[in-house]
């Protein structure tokens, strides 16, 4: 029996009325061979937009349905929930007229939400739509103590001054390649707004000293990695340090430079293609802060449950969009190997004389110093004068101590 030459497929999108579900229809033509059987439509055919049905009405690519008035694709679609939901405001760093597109849709958020809004979005459809984060709360699952807001703003409180951001201030000319002691001073100062951070989070400061300088200590290489990865975003060729000055991919130090390389490689990329928000970030450092199996600590199972609130946090962060809260985890293990990569060059330059570090960075990245200072007896190389000090992150940790004075972006 011979089959009618086209076919009808409905797409149905969830929460759309009918008169979606027949804008969302498409008409797919069958071809027929000469022995009578059917072969599908070739794939040029199929993927001809038609009209705007098939095509993002913001960025051009493949849409996914009528989304908040409009037809989008998963992408604008999660951007437009996220921009309305976290009231995000955001600036043009240029005369409002970037181009939307699939490959330029990231690089103006100002841009790409007028777009959204000039293409039909409304922000009624987000703020009456049941989302899976209400319907997990109404079944009765909490996140704990920790909250977004919190993370937010331990974030904020470390951030510089929001300014205003000329191009100038992108220019790569304009920007000081780094020097072994300018990368330490940058590294030191991050280390500091990372303690200010920690002070931020309750839970953080209800724990024992010992757990605290413990957590500052384990995973301090992970977060000056990860802030300096968050940094070059903008970049492709460079890593930015806090202090505004850079490090080449292809610099004098093949060390320094090979590190580089791989912070932007396997760290800066994936975050770049990701477009990680500033919800996702502070939660995924979140996850990275609370380790549990940092040895030597007293209360490991606070710490594991505090990790296991950052994780739901980020997962109801990432849940408008399938997959991503795996994809955010998978670079951890990236991170990781870079941290490592990194304390294992600063101990070898040490070892060989070609690096000076003063104490703060000694005990919270190569771990010397600290122990003796929460009680260990000393080892018979340590300087007896310095061993009866304060340790330094005993004292950063303090009420009383201070923030660095220099005024340093976090991210």
């Amino acid at each position: 029996m011979k089959l009618p030459g086209t076919i009808i497929k409905l797409e149905y999108t969830h929460g759309s009325t009918d008169t979606e579900h027949l804008d969302s229809m498409m008409v797919i033509p069958l071809q027929t061979n000469t022995t009578g059987s059917l072969v599908s439509a070739p794939t040029s055919l199929r993927s001809q937009p038609d009209g705007c049905r098939l095509q993002c009405s913001i960025c051009a690519d493949r849409a996914t349905g009528k989304h908040y008035g409009a037809s989008s694709c998963d992408g604008c679609k999660g951007f437009f929930r996220r921009s309305i939901r976290n009231s995000h405001t955001y600036n043009c760093r240029f005369s409002r007229q970037c181009v939307v597109d699939r490959d330029k849709r990231n690089q103006c958020r100002y841009c790409r939400l007028q777009k959204c809004f000039e293409a039909g979005m409304r922000k009624e459809a987000v703020q009456n739509e049941r989302d899976c984060i209400s319907s997990h709360r109404a079944k009765g699952q909490t996140v704990g103590t920790l909250s977004i807001s919190v993370l937010l703003r331990a974030e904020a409180s470390v951030q510089q001054s929001p300014a205003l951001v000329s191009p100038r201030s992108h220019d790569i000319n304009t920007k000081k390649t780094a020097s072994m002691g300018v990368m330490f001073e940058s590294m030191k100062q991050q280390l500091l707004l990372l303690v200010e951070w920690a002070k931020h989070i309750p839970e953080f400061c209800s724990l024992p000293v010992e757990d605290r300088i413990t957590l500052l200590q384990t995973h301090s290489a992970e977060h000056l990695i990860l802030g300096a990865a968050r940094r070059s975003l903008p970049y492709q060729n460079l890593i930015l340090l806090g202090n505004d000055s850079v490090i080449p991919l292809r610099g004098a130090d093949i060390e320094v430079s090979r590190l580089a390389f791989r912070i932007q490689e396997e760290l800066v990329k994936p975050l770049r293609e990701l477009d990680i928000t500033d919800t996702e970030f502070a939660c995924l450092r979140t996850v990275v802060f609370f380790s549990p199996e940092c040895p030597g600590l007293k209360s490991p199972q606070v710490v594991r449950h505090l990790r296991f609130q950052a994780q739901l946090l980020l997962e109801e962060a990432t849940c408008e969009r399938r997959g991503r809260f795996g994809e955010l985890l998978l670079i951890l293990p990236a991170l990781q190997s870079v941290a490592w990569q990194m304390v294992e060059t600063l101990h070898f330059a040490q070892l060989l004389g070609e690096a000076q570090m003063d104490r703060l960075l000694q005990e919270m990245l190569l771990g010397e110093g600290a122990k003796t200072a929460q009680g260990s007896p000393p080892s018979s190389g340590d300087d007896p004068t310095r061993d009866q000090q304060t340790s330094v992150i005993s004292h950063s940790l303090s009420p009383s101590s201070s923030s660095p004075a220099a005024p340093t972006d976090w991210h």
